[in-house]
């Protein structure tokens, strides 16, 4: 059934459905098949199309796989893979702000040992100064994060609100 209406939306949209694809990113972390069902819902977007902020979900469901994998070869491939890709959709679009989002919870919950964490005071500041041109849903999605983020302070996460 998921793949009927991914399918649907896909020849009426366009694109898959970006509050679908959020909800399914917000829930990947917990689960290897929705991490999965996010990945395959995002593989035929293309690594240089112009959708950027689908392109940055798709990332993040390859950095998403590698922590559901069992071996270090195939954790660090995925892992590579995804952030390289991240990076350069931020590189095409330095002001895409999901974009940023999703770097900065990439980076708070990934491995010390991948050394994926130089940009987290960056993106955190920059997801302050745009929080309040964001459309409401995107606010309502930022507002969840912050909430759980180790990068904000209290006072800092107040003002999300």
């Amino acid at each position: 059934m998921k793949l009927l209406i991914l399918f649907v939306s896909t020849l009426l949209f366009g694109t898959a459905d970006l509050t679908g694809i959020r909800q399914q990113y917000l829930n990947a972390a917990k689960s290897a098949q929705v991490t999965q069902d996010l990945y395959d819902s995002l593989k035929d977007v293309s690594d240089s199309s112009s959708e950027n902020t689908l392109v940055a979900y798709k990332a993040a469901a390859l950095t998403l796989r590698a922590k559901h994998e069992k071996g270090m070869f195939t954790k660090k491939k995925l892992f590579t893979q995804g952030a390289k890709l991240l990076e350069a959709v931020i590189e095409r679009g330095t002001n895409n702000y999901e974009a940023r989002l999703i770097r900065l919870s990439i980076q708070e919950n990934a491995p010390k040992i991948t050394g994926y964490n130089k940009k987290i005071t960056e993106d955190k500041m920059f997801i302050v100064r745009n929080y309040k041109a964001q459309k409401s849903e995107l606010k309502e999605y930022t507002q969840g994060f912050v909430k759980v983020s180790a990068s904000f302070t209290k006072e800092e996460k107040a003002a999300f609100n």
